[in-house]
């Protein structure tokens, strides 16, 4: 679990991208192993202690809650076509803003401005391994690829929470011999486009967010 320390704590100092291209080149390690606990209330101040829904562009527009079916992938996910979502580049003022809260969320959004470039090259070659009808796209495309027949779309729990200020990683508590570690459990689905409904299919780390090399690799192995 090196890794996944070492990801958690570079990205506060500094070198968010230079670890996750570090991960492009590890297998998947999103098995929780040694004192790795669940995630619980703990949080950073100010911030929300759950990994936050990605708002998609389906939130804005009249749509079902849908339905969650869990340990599993769409029945006909072999014959639908597929949206892999990239990642966005977050605006940022010119200058940091003042509070210590806006400048954690100001870095945070400059970090994952950083590992998103990297992040969305690693999903071009990730997605060269599925075997399906499928598109590389951004979350504001999704109305017009579904009208175009794209049925489902790869998601997770955590997908804005770079962007938005709200990622937790892993968290250590206590130190040396005693030490312990909470880390963010993210759920890894396929969405239906047309009834929101959610094939939560398997779990990782939010540590891992932008690791697309294991998302995409999971979800092959489905």
């Amino acid at each position: 679990m090196a890794t996944t320390w070492g990801c958690f704590w570079t990205s506060f100092s500094g070198g968010w991208a230079e670890c996750c291209a570090a991960m492009a080149l590890r297998p998947p390690a999103f098995e929780h192993t040694g004192k790795l606990l669940p995630s619980s209330s703990f949080a950073w101040p100010g911030v929300a202690s759950q990994a936050q829904q990605p708002a998609t562009a389906l939130a804005a527009q009249d749509m079902p809650a849908g339905q969650t079916y869990t340990k599993k992938v769409p029945d006909d996910l072999p014959q639908s076509k597929l949206l892999f979502i990239k990642h966005s580049p977050v605006p940022l003022p010119a200058e940091r803003p003042k509070g210590m809260l806006n400048r954690r969320v100001y870095a945070m959004q400059a970090r994952h401005n950083e590992a998103s470039v990297i992040a969305n090259e690693q999903l071009v070659e990730a997605a060269t391994h599925y075997p399906f009808a499928h598109r590389i796209t951004t979350l504001d495309s999704i109305p017009y690829y579904r009208a175009q027949g794209y049925k489902y779309m790869l998601m997770h729990t955590s997908f804005n929470a770079g962007a938005n200020g709200t990622f937790q990683g892993t968290r250590v508590h206590g130190g040396g011999a005693n030490a312990t570690y909470t880390s963010t459990n993210v759920d890894l689905f396929v969405q239906d486009l047309a009834t929101n409904d959610r094939y939560v299919f398997d779990h990782f780390s939010e540590t891992f967010l932008y690791y697309y090399k294991g998302q995409v690799g999971m979800l092959v192995k489905k």
